[in-house]
């Protein structure tokens, strides 16, 4: 499996009013080294880079889903880890659906509690 070294967010003048990345996610795009690779150990996630129009990207987001205001930053096959962008916290939820079957789907406090069950090889 290819190791991803690094991956690039939205800028800040893209995003939704009032959303704000969390800092350990924006740390986290600079390098993902602090990620458990091992040879016994893939991380399974890819971090999508920001390429597409932001506002296509979550209407087509609810488009699948019928779930609003998803920002999708990371993939694992059919699964997708969404931010809330709702959420102006600075620290928002993150909602994770299966995109094959959208019924199916689970939501963590934050980012910091998403990684924490992605390295422990959720989904």
């Amino acid at each position: 499996m290819i190791k991803q070294n690094s991956f690039v967010p939205y800028p800040e003048a893209m995003l939704p009013k009032g959303f704000k990345y969390p800092q350990s996610s924006l740390k986290l795009a600079q390098s993902t080294h602090a990620i458990n690779y091992d040879e016994q150990y893939s991380f399974p996630w890819w971090f999508e880079n920001a390429e597409s129009n932001i506002s296509e990207v979550i209407d087509i987001y609810f488009e699948i889903t019928g779930i609003p205001n998803l920002l999708p930053f990371a993939r694992n096959q059919e699964w997708a880890a969404c931010f809330d962008i709702s959420d102006k916290s600075g620290n928002p939820k993150i909602i994770v659906v299966n995109l094959d079957n959208t019924k199916y789907y689970e939501t963590f406090e934050n980012f910091d509690t998403w990684l924490k069950e992605a390295e422990n090889d959720g989904w």
